[in-house]
């Protein structure tokens, strides 16, 4: 049995069986957005396309997740507030049998890795897998297997013969691991050893990082060996820098600085293994770099590695976490690696999880373990980590000369990639001292002689902060140097467990050491053996760490503290830690199939209201641990004859041992039919959600027909927070099966509040829907028009959003819409691209609601094509004062009905500037800009020139803005007021010759409500090279300005300027506004 858990974060579980040719279906589930997003209102809404190992393309726009169909086969889509999975359903069983790396489906993943601009997938193989049609493209003797690369164009065939070759062995995504001392070297007591004469002389150590640059004063002569593992991307040299500030945290020696900026062990001997490049300006290391650096390191007689890097940790052991354990085992190689940068409790990353790492924390110079520093406990069992901490805040090291920035020879880094050099170089120095050590015993000596900061627990700091000297000094230490006590399994019984640390002594004298614990568990739970135990010169001695586990009462969850074993200069610190299960039971789940057997193929998904921990089943029959509490449970069943059945329980509450059986029989199909009887469904969605105390709970379902959908509601209370919609797109297909260009489409969505649905039944008659006859006018000509339609039911968060069939530009359309729930649209004109189209202008509407029987009218696309003052997202002002921050977004632009949206633009074709009074503030090349300004009063002009040239209108576009500003204590937009321009044209966006138009003119406002002062309105034959003034009308609240056009063909460009009641202006000028023909 496969089980996998998550915790925190909502949870979608979407089915999606679509038409061969179908448009593309999906769940809107988007991101959050970063801080800089927040700052400035803006999101990644351009489409990136994935190609899965199945040859799947995925597509996510904004956070909106797509799938373009594959014929006979499912999509079961995951996402748990961290990350999304898309689960084609014949991969199933090979994640099933671990033959593959679920992350070679995680979407969160692979963008954030930017495997969308990578033409080839890397793999790793392992384990002398038996998958054919992959060549190596190196060996990995760590992983008892192979690096291999598969074209994203060939990914489809090669998966025909994997899914059936895989049958030992695993495969893996190549990850991205990510690149994670005036002061802080004393810190460690380095120069105390330096003045003993151990500063690591002889001593090899291999810095795995993004390589390092020998030319530099502090690294002269320091690098005896090196290989780059990463030529498929880059040079030997270091442009990342992160790899030369770490070697000379290790091993500088200062010589640019006259010895101030000295690394800890700066005798040491240096290898340089290159396993990480720039990759769009961060570091990213790939996995099977690593495992052969890591290797290459080992064999070529590095003492000690440093890898300053690694990623989120899963469950299980990684090809990584392996090798290190391996390679320290084999070879005595002890592997110091860093903790991660994410902060919160147990969030320790891989390969620093791994159980021979010695997993480093970091501080700041004053001893504080700082907010950046990743938490334990580990994932799976709970175990103490970091088990060291050391000064990673703000930390000068040596500056590559190859890198980006100003040419100088230091620079200051903040992280545990910092923190985790002055570990390594002090293992350097204990190494000297002690070359017979084993890894283990270094690690042991290293840990044991740290000193806590009593401000922190264990799962913050391990036993503390490093201290070379003490490590020298004490001749006892302690092994194990962390205690794992276990994972103890309600109901705990009475007994006591028994663990022991042994004491070595490698003194030519015995030594009595005192025994006390250091713990904030309840009184009794810890205990020792003995309170001193006398340990004989070079010999051990044992003791025994009890832990009575009733007497922690209904204290639930991890409990730690330490060992501290003190004598005249010594102390031995010993961090441990116990984690006793909350009241749980063994919950034996079931999927059954809709003639009562167990599902051939079924994904189960049950997530705790309280915690939203989550827990995916990818078997008919499983039984997994749950916390007694209220859970949401669904399934989804596909059967052979290509049915696909979901059956939910969305508040089943766990509070003994018993059986869940999820039972297709009870479900009933869908029955959905349109008035016009050449329609045909190309989509239908059933989906709920139930709000957990954290974050919502969601199952939706997707498919190609009604007739092929069966659903069950099997709740075993009442669920009035229940919320439920069944969504479906119907059209008329071509000849060739699919539904591009057909001359209408059918929306539907009905509520269903309070409950899942057994079957759903709907007949629509013609006086059931709402007519809208939509034209959608053209820019650039031969490109296509796609709508997606997203609808907005009050309880669904994540709804699914509909891909209507694209049609080509200029083009009509009767759309028509049924049901009771409103819809969002969004419009792009583009090109088709490669599983997505490439967006040329897109443009937005937010919800409306259809009235039965109504008729109406909508027009997309349409020119002018200009600025709007309305809010960035429908969220953000487009001027906004915030304290001494000036916040412009100017990116924004309008069709002439007023959608909101964006247009291709060129890159480095957008300049901003700002000036105060008359005098330049700053320039950016960028729509969207936070800058700091003078607290004083002022008045400010916003500049703003934007050229877009793959567009036929609107090429180019600028903007002044002018308005008074000065500090203010809460947010405020100064009051602004736009023109647009909305003439009568053509479909394609053209007018006649000679012909005299009326532009209707449109305002659009940001701040206080001002009316118009005064307008001017100008147009253009030659691209603004010269001005005419327009005629400019006002009849009530109507305004119009008459434009004479040109007797030949070409192009009009219209300019607007406004001044409102408040005296603040706006002009905006448009380039070939619309076309004469």
């Amino acid at each position: 049995m496969r089980l996998r858990r998550t915790r925190h974060g909502a949870l979608v579980l979407v089915t999606a069986l679509l038409a061969a040719a179908a448009p593309g279906v999906a769940a809107a589930d988007p991101a959050p957005p970063t801080p800089a997003d927040q700052a400035t209102g803006a999101t990644d809404a351009r489409p990136r396309t994935l190609t899965l190992i199945t040859g799947d393309q995925v597509t996510s726009t904004g956070g909106r997740i797509t799938v373009r169909p594959r014929k006979g086969v499912q999509f079961v889509r995951f996402a748990d507030g961290k990350h999304q999975y898309v689960f084609p359903t014949d991969a199933i069983p090979l994640l099933r049998a671990d033959r593959l790396d679920r992350r070679l489906f995680d979407v969160t993943e692979l963008l954030a890795s930017d495997y969308d601009r990578l033409p080839r997938l890397p793999l790793i193989v392992s384990d002398n897998s038996t998958a054919r049609g992959l060549s190596a493209s190196r060996k990995l003797p760590a992983v008892d297997g192979f690096a291999a690369k598969v074209a994203t164009d060939d990914l489809a065939q090669r998966w025909e013969t994997l899914k059936t070759s895989l049958t030992s062995g695993k495969i893996w995504l190549d990850g991205m691991r990510e690149l994670s001392l005036d002061v802080s070297v004393p810190r460690t007591g380095a120069p105390t050893a330096w003045s003993r004469g151990l500063d690591g002389t002889g001593v090899t150590v291999a810095v795995l990082d993004s390589g390092v640059d020998d030319t530099h004063p502090d690294l002269a002569g320091k690098v005896s060996a090196r290989k780059n593992f990463v030529t498929d991307y880059e040079g030997d040299n270091d442009l990342n820098g992160h790899g030369t500030h770490v070697a000379s945290t290790v091993a500088g020696s200062g010589a640019a600085s006259g010895g101030t900026h000295k690394g800890v062990a700066p005798g040491a001997t240096l290898l340089d293994g290159k396993v990480c490049f720039d990759y769009y300006g961060r570091g990213a290391c790939p996995e099977s770099s690593i495992l052969e650096g890591m290797q290459w390191a080992a064999t070529s007689g590095a003492q000690v590695v440093n890898l300053s890097l690694g990623a989120d940790d899963t469950p299980g052991v990684d090809p990584l976490e392996a090798a290190v354990n391996d390679l320290s085992g084999e070879y005595g190689t002890l592997f110091v690696i860093a903790a991660g940068n994410s902060g919160a409790e147990q969030t320790i990353g891989s390969p620093a999880s791994a159980d021979a790492a010695l997993a480093v924390g970091g501080v700041t110079k004053a001893g504080v373990v700082d907010s950046y520093s990743s938490r334990g406990p580990r994932l799976d069992d709970y175990g103490v980590k970091p088990e060291i901490t050391a000064p990673g805040t703000d930390i000068v090291a040596a500056r590559s000369s190859f890198s980006a920035g100003a040419p100088e020879p230091y620079v200051s880094f903040t992280g545990t990639s910092m923190a985790t050099p002055h570990v390594a170089g002090a293992a350097a120095i204990l190494t000297q001292a002690h070359p017979d050590w084993t890894a283990a015993q270094r690690k042991s000596a290293l840990v044991g002689s740290a000193r806590p900061n009593p401000d922190f627990g264990v799962f913050d700091q391990g036993a503390g902060e490093l201290d070379v000297v003490r490590a020298l000094d004490q001749a006892v230490s302690a092994t194990p140097a962390t205690v794992n006590v276990g994972f103890l399994k309600y109901p705990q019984n009475d007994e006591t467990i028994t663990r022991g640390v042994t004491y070595r002594n490698t003194s030519d004298s015995p030594v009595t050491l005192r025994l006390a614990l250091d713990t904030a568990a309840p009184s009794g739970v810890f205990n020792l053996s003995t309170d001193s135990v006398t340990v004989p010169a070079r010999g051990e001695s044992t003791v025994e760490l009890r832990t009575a586990v009733s007497a922690a009462g209904s204290a639930y969850g991890s409990l730690s503290g330490r060992v501290v074993a003190s004598a005249d200069g010594i102390k031995v610190q010993t961090p441990f830690s116990v984690h006793r299960e909350q009241p749980s039971a063994d919950i034996k789940v079931s999927a059954l199939d809709r003639t009562g057997a167990p599902a051939a193929q079924s994904v189960t998904m049950i997530a705790d209201h309280a915690s939203f921990q989550a827990y995916y089943i990818m078997e008919p029959e499983a039984t997994l641990r749950l916390p007694h509490g209220t859970y949401f449970v669904a399934t989804v069943i596909d059967a052979e004859d290509g049915t696909t059945t979901v059956v939910t329980d969305a508040v089943h509450t766990v509070d003994g041992q018993e059986d869940i059986v999820l039972d297709g029989r009870k479900a009933r199909p869908l029955d959905i039919t349109m008035p016009d009887k050449t329609a045909a469904p190309v989509a239908v969605t059933v989906e709920s959600e139930h709000p957990g105390t954290y974050r919502e709970m969601i199952a939706a379902l997707a498919g190609d027909s009604p007739g092929s959908l069966y659903t069950a509601d099997q709740s075993s209370q009442p669920t009035p927070k229940l919320s439920t919609q069944v969504t479906a797109l119907f059209a008329k297909p071509n000849r060739d099966g699919g539904f591009t260009g057909s001359p209408y489409v059918y929306q539907a969505g009905w509520r269903v509040p309070g409950s899942y649905v057994t079957g759903f039944t709907r007949h629509v008659t013609k006086k059931d829907v709402a007519k809208v006859s939509t034209e959608y006018a053209v820019n650039v000509p031969g490109a296509l028009g796609w709508r997606t339609n997203t609808p907005s039911t009050p309880g669904i968060t994540f709804p699914t959003w509909y891909e209507l069939p694209p049609v080509p530009l200029p083009t009509t359309r009767t759309e028509y819409f049924v049901g009771d729930v409103a819809w969002e649209s969004v419009f792009t004109e583009g090109t088709e691209g490669p599983g997505w189209p490439v967006p040329i202008a897109q443009f937005t509407k937010q919800a409306v609601s259809y009235q039965p029987g109504s008729s109406s009218t909508e027009r997309w696309n349409g020119a002018v094509l200009g600025l709007t003052m309305k809010p960035s997202l429908g969220l953000y002002p487009v001027v906004e004062r915030r304290s001494d921050e000036l916040v412009l977004r100017l990116g924004g632009l309008a069709d002439a009905a007023g959608h909101f949206g964006n247009a291709d633009v060129d890159y480095g074709g957008q300049h901003l500037s700002l000036y105060r009074d008359g005098k330049l503030v700053e320039q950016r090349d960028d729509a969207l800009a936070g800058i700091y300004v003078d607290p004083a009063p002022g008045r400010y002009r916003a500049e703003l020139d934007v050229t877009s040239p793959a567009l036929r209108l609107s090429t180019r576009r600028t903007t002044v803005l002018e308005f008074p500003s000065e500090h203010t204590a809460d947010s405020v937009s100064p009051s602004l007021t736009a023109v647009g321009f909305a003439p009568n044209l053509t479909i394609d966006n053209t007018a006649k010759k000679h012909q005299t138009i009326h532009i209707p003119l449109t305002f659009t406002q940001q701040g206080p409500a001002s009316d118009v002062k005064t307008l001017e309105v100008d147009f253009s034959y030659d691209d603004g090279a010269t001005w005419q003034t327009a005629p400019v009308t006002r009849h009530g609240a109507e305004w119009s300005a008459r434009v004479k056009n040109p007797g030949e063909r070409g192009f009009v460009s219209l300019r607007g300027r406004v001044v409102n009641q408040s005296g603040n202006t706006v002009t905006s000028t448009v380039i070939r506004a619309y076309e004469i023909k």
